[in-house]
């Protein structure tokens, strides 16, 4: 039997259909199972962006770009290893009274266990008894959900070695071997998108700049202001938890939660802390330095290049941070920025773009 015009159109939308799910569930199990492989080239590919602005400024005094890359590599791991030299002392210390607090938080946490049963008791006994008995409870000691969390999107002790040891490297190439990179990047694709793809990738670069190092600087501004205040107050290591409390600040929507916890866990384990005044003075720090990063420092020094709806920025956390654990949520945003900047810049991605943006 001779097939029919309308039969074509219809199979052929199936199979499309059938094809794009297909791909979708091969990239979603890549992006799973290679997580410390995708995860390191993300990284690399972000703080290559980063520094290649001064890459370029040694160019423009003759300087090789690989001796350029050299020096912005070897300045950026000194960086970071002056900033570790400088909180190290305090991370040993903090490192070695860990059991210490742990004992005391348990003391805390035993107090309020037997606080809530005595209530559940009291309220049991206004109640008629019940004719039901209840089965012995067998409880099973798994390991540390956030631990476990954390280390999600890099496998293993031995990919986040790995990642640590391999990005450095990475970087460096990408950034002396750039013009060679870019030539052969763009001769991917036919001559006619080759200027729509120059404009996707500028505007990616862009905006990965300007994310990073706009909320390094609102980071640092949040610490200069958090850790006097917890010294004032003598809060603990109150310059470890003040850095920790900004920088954990610039998670979208749930900074706030995270800020709070570590400084007020501190103070509630710390036996000099008896009255409520110190938990006031945390909790309203952390909550105004938020609020005052969110809506002040943010918008002026990370700009409106990040421009994401709330409800795409809620998703795209869930989603990445069920992916890759804590890393997901630290790339999540300028992950799904990039793929906006990509929808924006092709005409049939265009709907798409605006419904992940803020209108």
């Amino acid at each position: 039997m001779p097939q029919t015009k309308s039969e074509t159109p219809v199979a052929i939308t199936g199979a499309t259909t059938s094809l794009r799910i297909i791909a979708a569930a091969i990239v979603l199990a890549c992006l799973y199972f290679a997580s410390t492989l995708v995860v390191t080239l993300i990284c690399g590919v972000f703080i290559a962006m980063v520094l290649e602005p001064g890459v370029r400024a040694m160019e423009q005094f003759r300087i090789p770009r690989w001796v350029g890359s050299l020096v912005m590599m070897l300045a950026t791991l000194a960086a970071m290893y002056l900033i570790m030299y400088l909180i190290y002392t305090r991370v040993v210390v903090f490192v070695d009274r860990l059991p210490e607090f742990a004992e005391r938080l348990k003391q805390v946490v035993a107090h309020f266990q037997v606080t809530i049963k005595s209530i559940r008791l009291s309220a049991a006994s206004l109640l008629p008894p019940s004719p039901e008995t209840s089965a012995p409870t067998v409880r099973l000691q798994q390991e540390d959900p956030w631990l476990e969390f954390a280390w999600r999107g890099l496998g293993s002790v031995y990919g986040y070695v790995a990642a640590v040891a391999l990005i450095p490297i990475l970087v460096f190439f990408m950034l002396a071997s750039k013009y060679q990179l870019w030539v052969t990047t763009m001769n991917l694709f036919p001559i006619e998108r080759r200027m729509r793809v120059e404009s996707v990738i500028d505007g990616i670069t862009g905006m990965v700049r300007q994310y990073v190092l706009g909320n390094a600087l609102v980071g640092l501004a949040s610490a200069f202001i958090i850790c006097p205040i917890f010294a004032i107050i003598g809060l603990p290591y109150a310059l470890l938890m003040g850095i920790v409390a900004a920088f954990l600040g610039l998670v979208p929507y749930l900074g706030v939660v995270l800020g709070l916890v570590p400084p007020l866990l501190v103070a509630l384990v710390d036996p000099d802390y008896k009255d409520a005044f110190p938990f006031v003075v945390i909790a309203v720090t952390v909550v105004v330095m938020h609020f005052v990063a969110l809506n002040i420092l943010t918008p002026k020094l990370v700009g409106r290049r990040v421009k994401l709806n709330p409800v795409t920025v809620t998703v795209a956390m869930m989603f990445w941070g069920w992916l890759w654990g804590g890393i997901g949520l630290v790339l999540a945003v300028p992950i799904t920025a990039a793929v906006k900047a990509i929808c924006d810049n092709i005409d049939s991605l265009r709907p798409y773009g605006a419904w992940l943006g803020e209108g």
